[in-house]
């Protein structure tokens, strides 16, 4: 199945396993990914130095696209959106904070960036920090 989210994100499915704390681990991740799916990374119990081993860990399991999860409220998630740019991570996702300097540095690499919204407000200022797409949560 081809869509606009598949073609975006280079997955062969237009399913997406979103970052939650302490069920999505590296293998979810790329259970997900060679399902043809995206999975996305939990970093929010993570330390930075977790957060690239658990990148890592991601690469060893499979060679598809996967993301990385910040949510940018959180202490510390700005260090582990920092690492997963220093990795290079395909798709980082955003949520609750500004990610305007994580679209910058992700399209430098040719990564992508999604960011989760609550609001039509926030669609739009995700719309105008660079956000490739939007995961829209209720």
């Amino acid at each position: 199945m081809h869509t606009a989210i598949t073609r975006l994100l280079g997955i062969e499915r237009p399913l997406l396993c979103p970052g939650m704390s302490y069920i999505a681990t590296p293998e979810l991740v790329a259970a997900v990914g060679n399902a043809g799916g995206l999975g996305i990374l939990a970093t929010g119990p993570l330390t930075p130095d977790q957060t690239r081993a658990a990148i890592r860990r991601i690469r060893e399991l499979t060679d598809k696209p996967f993301g990385v999860g910040c949510t940018l409220m959180m202490p510390g998630a700005a260090d582990n959106a920092r690492v997963a740019l220093e990795e290079q991570a395909p798709v980082i996702n955003y949520s609750l904070g500004k990610g305007d300097w994580i679209a910058e540095a992700a399209h430098r690499y040719g990564g992508k960036v999604l960011a989760t919204v609550v609001t039509e407000k926030h669609a739009v200022s995700a719309e105008k920090c660079g956000a490739d797409a939007l995961l829209v949560t209720g």
